[in-house]
This record gives structure tokens, sequence and C-alpha cells, in this order.
């Protein structure tokens, strides 16, 4: 018989639901709770779980943490009870194509960052409570139809409580950090950066369908096809692509092109740099803001509405991919349209302009919806005046001081109705824009308008040739109006500045002359 410790209530158990490395999960006859049986009920293990009851990082939610320890006739402590998770689906599900069109068919790309960011989310919230997941894999993660992430086996975390510190013994195959691949786990303290490493394959996983050093090997000592165990892969840091690895991407392989840009710099930071630089591995918060702004770079695809893609990233990757080898990775999805279909509505609540015309210039889908008819002639110009919008923003982006690039992106508006150089209020996009300090697009343009007056005055003033005597004072005065406007290092005064040094020298002669 065993016994809820907690309540000194017996458990009857059910039947046994899956079977791991550490023990098995079985159904019990308490509504909404499920049990975990050590294969081992050592002791470790009875005090780590004690400790973990206490533990404050229990009030962070998405985890399945444990509720009661269970002891058997004898006392001991042999497992615990912890809640059933109901309509939910393992990630090794979802991040496989033939099983999620399978058991999960409406799950989008768009359903699959979401999980991933949210995935990401729970990391940073445990991480920020001094818990260290340490056997971060797919297996120990469920995900639901709405994308929502819980973490299992919580009793595997690392821990410090009342100065204890209680370690995470166990690692997946590809999933442990490089540095600790061959190490005793239960002799180490595991560290975040671990984590993030852990955490980084996962949402490669989800988002692309293959661990990241998976890949077709082309090494010495080994068959074509034949690539070394994955743990080896991970510690040599073989990532597949790079100049320097015996691998290369698998021929099914989808490659970090087809992610958005802010994602594919957090994947080589993770895999590439953080090799050997475990600091540069990003943090969940990195990945959280780069998901954050694929999402709303997610479009999509005008061929396949099933099919998503990255706005920034050229063609759709699942339509190249059903064409090169005929595998349809997302099926046809009414939901998706849907998805776009209440983005747009959102963005029209909120009088998002940028929003708005981002999602009707790459859904044409949306053009003939009832619900947008009203609006479909403003979208339509919205959509149409977007790219040069896009290019002002970017210089805003970029390079905000350069006034020459800020006044053609400015001159290149379209007229939307009034003419945004006359009153920049009436397009909708350009009230949008501001600069990072806050200021107004216009005050900008305004102001480099000004500045570019002054290039022009300096230009104007030594086209006449070698500074004299009589020149020099208009030159340095021009000179030194630029470099106020621009700065003295700015590339627009280089031609000038041995010039206006010699008229600067005249003029000192000049007056020294005059003075003697």
């Amino acid at each position: 018989m065993l016994v809820d410790a907690a309540t000194g209530l017996p458990v009857a158990l059910g039947a046994v639901l899956a079977e791991g490395g550490e023990g098995r999960l079985c159904a019990t006859d308490r509504p909404g709770l499920v049990a975990k049986l050590y294969h081992r009920p050592v002791p470790e293990r009875a005090v780590k779980l004690a400790a973990l009851l206490l533990h404050p990082a229990r009030s962070v939610a998405g985890v399945a943490w444990p509720v009661s320890a269970l002891r058997d006739e004898a006392g001991r402590t042999i497992g615990f009870l912890m809640p059933r998770i109901e309509d939910a689906q393992p990630l090794t599900v979802l991040a496989n194509a033939r099983l999620r069109l399978a058991q999960a068919p409406g799950f989008t790309w768009y359903h699959l960052h979401v999980a991933a960011r949210r995935l990401a989310n729970l990391v940073g919230r445990l991480h920020a409570a001094e818990i260290t997941v340490g056997d971060l894999k797919p297996e120990n993660l469920l995900v639901d139809a709405k994308a929502r992430i819980t973490l299992i086996d919580a009793d595997s975390v690392q821990f410090t409580l009342a100065g204890q510190m209680h370690r995470c013994a166990v690692g997946a195959e590809g999933f442990v950090a490089p540095e600790l691949v061959g190490q005793d786990l239960a002799a180490i303290d595991r560290d975040q950066s671990h984590d993030r490493f852990a955490l980084g394959v996962l949402i490669h996983t989800l988002l692309l369908g293959h661990h990241p050093f998976a890949g077709l090997w082309q090494g010495p000592g080994q068959g074509a096809g034949d690539p070394p165990a994955l743990d080896g892969l991970v510690r040599a840091g073989h990532y597949p692509g790079l100049a320097v690895s015996p691998q290369r991407p698998g021929p099914f392989a989808v490659t970090p092109n087809a992610l958005h840009p802010a994602l594919r710099g957090l994947v080589r930071r993770c895999f590439v740099d953080g090799h050997r630089q475990p600091a540069a591995r990003p943090a969940p918060a990195e990945w959280v803001a780069a998901l954050d702004t694929a999402l709303g770079d997610l479009v999509l695809c005008a061929e396949e509405p099933g099919h998503f893609r990255a706005a920034s990233s050229g063609p759709c990757p699942w339509c190249a991919r059903r064409a090169d080898l005929g595998i349809d990775s997302f099926a046809d999805s009414e939901a998706a349209r849907e998805l776009m279909a209440d983005g747009l509505r959102k963005a029209l609540e909120a009088g998002d302009p940028m929003r708005q015309a981002f999602l009707w210039s790459h859904h044409p889908l949306l053009w003939q919806h009832a619900d947008f008819a009203g609006e479909a002639a403003r979208l339509g110009r919205m959509a149409a005046a977007l790219p040069a919008v896009e290019r002002l923003r970017s210089v805003l982006a970029r390079t905000p001081d350069d006034a020459e690039a800020l006044v053609a992106a400015w001159r290149r508006m379209p007229d939307l109705g009034d003419n945004p150089l006359d009153n920049p209020l009436a397009n909708p996009l350009v009230a949008a824009l501001t600069l990072p300090d806050g200021r107004p697009v216009a005050q900008a343009v305004a102001e480099a308008e000004g500045r570019l007056d002054r290039l022009r005055q300096l230009r104007a003033s030594f086209a006449a040739g070698p500074p004299t005597p009589e020149s020099a004072p208009a030159l340095v005065a021009a000179y030194r109006l630029a470099a106020d406007a621009f700065g003295a290092d700015s590339r627009f005064l280089r031609p000038y500045a041995r010039r206006a040094e010699a008229a600067a020298s005249l003029l000192a002669e000049t007056a020294f002359s005059g003075k003697a």
C-alpha cells in the first residue's frame, strides 16, 4: 500500500503511463494527479524531494511540481504525486513533421514559434527563481493545442535550499552542453549557461524539425552518413555548414536561413560562439525578444495557406521543401487564415497603421474578407506605401544621424492624399515613426535639412578654389558651421579638412601681419 505523505491517506495505482531512466509514471485514484515511482528509491532522492516541496520556486507556473511524497509500508519515500497534464503532446511529437501532421494537424509554424517563446520565458522564470533545470529535453516538455508549455519531471532540477545544493544528476544525449559531455553529472554543479545550450537545441528542434548537430558526416574514419554519436558531435562543435566542420546539412534539413535574422544570430551564438565561450550563449530573455520579433514578421505563404514564412527571409521554405523532396511539413489550415485575420482586427482596434499595412501587403487572402471591405481602399494605399516607409524606418534605426540618407528616404515617400513632405501627419505610417530618442520623424527631417543646408554652403564656399586671404574668413566660418552640424570627424567634412586648416592658417597669418 502507498500512502500520501501530506494527508496520510492511501493511494491506489493504475496503469503505467510512461517509463524513463529514473522511474515510471502511473495513473492513480486521485483526480488530476499521477504518481512517479523511482526505480531506485535511495535516501538522497527523499531528501531532495522534501527540500523541493518547500522551495519557493514552486510558485512558478508552467511546471508540474511535485505535490506530495509517496511512501511505502516501510515508510520509505519511493516517489511522489504530481499534476496530470491533460490534452497535451510531448514536444517530440510537435517537432517531428510526420508525427505533427498525424497527431496535431492544426499546429502551424506560427504555433511552434509561440511554443518556443513560452519555453524560453519559462526557463527564464526558473532561472530568476534560482532553479537550474539541468535535464532539459523534449521528453520532459508537454505542449497543448494553444502552444502552452509544461515542464514535467521537475524533481530532477538543481537548486539550493538552506545552504544545501541539490544537483541534477541526469542529462539526455544531445542536450548536455559540450563542456559537460562525458562528465559525471552527479558530481557537477550546473549553471545557467548549460541550460542555455539545451534551450537553444530545443528551440532549433522546434522551429526547424531536427537537432542542430544532426547532419551528413563527411569527416575521416567514418562511412558516408555514419557520423559519430550525437554527444561526440556536440563536444567537438561540429555544427553542420561551417567551413571547418566535417558535417554538412542533411538532404532533408531545413537550415537556419528559414528563420528570421534575429533568430539566426542567436543560433550562431549558441552553437558556434558558445561552443568555447559558454557565456556567449543567448539568455532566455534574448530568445523571447527575438521570437517576439520573428512572430511579428511571420506571414502566410500565398501559394499554400498552411505555410507560414518569415517575411524578412525570402521565399517560403516549406513550399521549396515540398517541391524538392515531396515532403509537406504543415497542412492547409483554416485556423492559420483566421489567425492572420484576427491579427488585422487587433491592429485596427489598436490603431496600429504599420501592422495594418504589413498584414494587408502580405496577405491577399484578406483582401476579399467581408470584415475588411470598408477598410480595403485605405489599407491598400498604406500597403503600397509600406516599402518606402520601411526604407525610412531602416535609416532611422541604422543611421539616424545620416542627414543625406534620411532626407533621401523622406523624399521617396509616396503621396497618400496630402503630400507628407508638407503634412507628414496626413500619412499615418509616417506619423507612427519616431526616432530612438522619441522625437517625431518630421522634426528629425527638418533638422537634417538644416544640416544639409550647412553642408551645401560648405561645398559652395570651397568650390571657388584654394583659400585666399579674402576668402579665408568665409571658408573657416562655413567649415565651423558644418562641423557643428555633423561633427568634426564626419565623412562629409573629410574632403574639406585640409583646405579648412589651410584657410585657418592663412587667416591667422593675416591677423598676425595686421598686428605687426
